[in-house]
C-alpha cells in the first residue's frame, strides 16, 4: 500500500476547507459494509475487527489516491471528503474495483460496501464535518445496496456528464428525516444487462466479463431461500408462522455469503427461470428469488445471459442441447 505523507493529507484537509471558506461545494462520502452486525455475531468481534481493517485500509488508499481525506471511521464504515466532485467519483468506483477484485481473492470471505455521494458546503472542524451534505450523504448510503455507488441528483448533474460514467436514474427516494430525494445510480462495471424488482431491494447485473453479479439492500426480508406458507388459520399456526418469520429474518440478515452464495458467480454455475410472475436464480442448491419483476425485462434478461453463456461455453451449450 503506498502511504501519503502527512504534509500531503494536510494540504488536502487545507484545499478543502479553502474551498468551503469560498463558498464552493465539496464532495462527501460515506461508505458502510453491508451485513456486518450479522457477520460479527457469527464470526465473532476479533474476527470482525479484521474485516473492518481489511476495509478501511483498502478504502483510505483509494480516497488519498484521489486527494481526499478519512474524516472518521466508524467500524463499518468511513465518511471521506474531497475538493474536487470528479476525485470523489474516481475513489467510489476505485473502492468498488478494488473490492470486487479483493473477492476474487478471498471468495470465502468477501466485503460488500455500499457508497452515497452528496455535495454541499458543510461546517469543516479539525476532526470533523456537519452539515446537510453530510447527513445526506450518509442516508444515501444507507439505500445503497452492496456494490453500487449512488449519487444525489445535484451532485450527479454538477460532475458526471463530464467524468463519462452512466448514471441510472431511480426516482425520488425518501431519506429519513430529508424528504424525497432525487437519486441517480453510477455504473461502474461493464454491464450487458440488468434486472431489478420494481421495488429496488434486489438487482442482476450481468457483466461483459461473463458473471452475474447480485446487488442487494439494506434490510431486505423473505427474499433468499426456501420460505414456509401455512393456510391454518389456528393459533398455534400463527405463532409458528411468526417463528418461521424470525427464522427467515436471520437467515436473510446474514447476507448471500453466509448461505453459501458470492455476490459474484461465473454465469456457467448459474441457472435462472421464470414463472408465475417472478424470477429464481439458482446456485448449485442454494436460490435466489425476485418477486414483482417486469416479465418482459426478465425474458430479455434471461435471453442475453443464455445467448453469452453459449458464447463463452459453448460444450456446455452442446451437452445441454443433447440432453434436452
Amino acid at each position: 500500500m503506498k502511504r501519503v505523507s502527512w504534509s500531503t493529507t494536510l494540504k488536502n484537509r487545507q484545499q478543502i476547507r479553502a474551498y468551503v471558506q469560498a463558498g464552493e461545494e465539496i464532495a462527501v462520502m460515506f461508505s458502510d459494509i453491508r451485513g456486518f452486525t450479522s457477520y460479527t455475531a457469527r464470526e465473532g468481534d476479533r474476527a470482525a475487527y479484521k474485516l473492518s481493517r481489511i476495509h478501511e485500509v483498502l478504502l483510505k488508499e483509494q480516497i488519498e489516491a484521489q486527494d481526499g481525506i478519512v474524516v472518521k471511521t466508524m467500524g463499518d464504515g468511513i465518511m471521506a471528503a474531497f475538493a474536487e466532485l470528479s476525485s470523489a467519483v474516481h475513489s467510489a468506483v476505485g473502492i468498488q474495483k478494488a473490492i470486487r477484485q479483493r473477492n476474487r481473492q478471498h471468495p470465502a470471505e468477501p466485503i460488500d460496501v455500499g457508497i452515497g455521494l452528496a455535495s454541499g458546503t458543510p461546517i469543516v472542524t479539525e476532526a470533523d464535518l456537519i452539515g446537510n451534505s453530510v447527513n445526506l450523504s450518509q442516508r444515501v448510503s444507507s439505500l445503497a445496496k452492496g456494490g453500487q455507488i449512488l449519487a444525489t441528483e445535484e451532485f450527479t448533474h454538477e460532475i458526471l456528464p463530464s467524468q463519462g460514467y452512466r448514471c441510472i436514474p431511480l426516482g425520488k427516494r425518501q431519506l429519513k428525516g430529508l424528504g424525497a430525494v432525487r437519486l441517480y445510480e453510477i455504473a461502474w462495471m461493464a454491464e450487458v444487462a440488468r434486472l431489478t424488482d420494481r421495488n429496488d431491494k434486489f438487482t442482476l447485473v450481468l457483466t461483459e466479463r461473463g458473471t452475474l453479479v447480485t446487488e442487494l439492500a439494506k434490510g431486505v426480508r423473505t427474499r433468499i431461500g426456501n420460505t414456509a406458507t401455512m393456510p391454518d388459520k389456528s393459533p398455534f399456526s400463527s405463532i409458528l408462522q411468526r417463528g418461521m418469520s424470525r427464522l427467515t429474518q436471520a437467515i436473510v440478515d446474514k447476507s448471500l455469503s453466509a448461505i453459501g452464495i458470492a455476490r459474484e458467480q461465473p454465469i456457467d454455475r448459474v441457472d435462472l427461470s421464470i414463472g408465475g410472475g417472478k424470477v429464481i436464480v439458482r446456485v448449485g442448491k442454494k436460490e435466489i428469488t425476485l418477486h414483482d419483476v417486469d416479465m418482459a425485462q426478465a425474458a430479455s434478461f434471461s435471453d442475453k445471459l443464455v445467448q453469452m453463456r453459449r458464447e463463452l461455453y459453448p460444450e456446455q451449450a452442446e451437452e445441454q442441447t443433447k440432453t434436452g
